[in-house]
């Protein structure tokens, strides 16, 4: 179950002095450490980092966007969200920050703040334009480090949004969709939105989806470039046998193709941002 949140005067999120800090940088270069730095260093300790992840696939805003909404929800009111996937890095793409009811996100304006941002409801948006927050100079490759975590830290300690630059439409940002309804009860497409350390596939479509295709006999039959396959419904990929291909509704609230003890990965032979065509079977 979430964990309460709290407001501040007039609604804006009382600041929590948390940074929840996800990335596509891994742990191999030394990218997110460096970020880390820049948060000790401006917050002078006043500021924790709690890491979501940093092993996002490179350049996948999608996976970003789908760990970040499938997570913000369990951070306590008043944590600044720094995500920083971002293959648009240096050109016109902004760098923007958005106050939500309970939240701040910071990170580039290429959908992947988007998900999590609406759901809590956005109060409004800002381009990050304040240059006396940036470390200088200002790479064009790194804004990670130069410009979303200084900004993030100045949040999380309560410096009001309005100093990091003007204000956005929210019309103007980009948007990007996790789940779509399911327009046919016998057949859907499914973007694949993530895909886990397991091999496990989750789906963007909405959890009722799951329970429209596996009405009628508990089985769906899958389409993947690789081949059909057969998944039975199930409450979760541990009821199966070894081997066994299930549809369930994961933990996160999105419905998932799993292999018991396998990998639903390798069987479809698919990846992140993939067609899948799920049918009633």
């Amino acid at each position: 179950m979430p964990v309460p949140k709290g407001s501040g005067a007039c609604g804006m999120p009382s600041p929590s002095g948390v940074i929840a800090f996800l990335s596509d940088f891994g742990w191999r270069d030394p990218y997110a450490g460096i970020v880390r730095g820049v948060v000790e260093s401006v917050g002078r300790g006043r500021v924790k980092v709690i890491d979501l992840t940093h092993d996002i696939p490179p350049f996948n805003v999608i996976a970003g966007a789908y760990v970040l909404y499938t997570s913000y929800r369990y951070f306590p009111g008043g944590t600044v969200f720094l995500a920083v996937v971002d293959p648009g890095v240096g050109t016109e793409r902004k760098p923007i920050t958005i106050e939500t009811r309970r939240y701040f996100f910071v990170g580039p304006d290429n959908g992947i703040l988007y998900p999590a941002a609406v759901e809590d409801g956005i109060v409004e948006v800002r381009v990050i334009e304040n240059e006396s927050v940036f470390l200088k100079p200002v790479s064009t490759s790194f804004h990670g480090r130069d410009v979303f975590a200084p900004t993030a830290v100045l949040l999380a300690l309560g410096t009001p949004i309005e100093k990091v630059g003007r204000r956005l439409p929210l019309d103007d940002i980009a948007r990007l969709e996790l789940r779509d309804r399911c327009a046919s009860e016998g057949e859907v497409r499914a973007r694949v939105v993530y895909i886990d350390v397991f091999g496990n596939v989750a789906l963007g479509l909405e959890r009722e989806c799951t329970s429209i295709l596996c009405a009628e006999r508990g089985r769906v039959e899958v389409e993947s470039r690789s081949g059909i396959f057969m998944a039975s419904c199930k409450p979760a990929f541990s009821f199966a046998e070894p081997g066994e291909m299930v549809l369930y509704n994961n933990s996160l609230g999105f419905p998932e193709l799993a292999v018991n003890l396998g990998s639903a990965a390798e069987v479809l032979k698919t990846g992140i941002g993939d067609m899948l065509v799920l049918r009633r079977r």
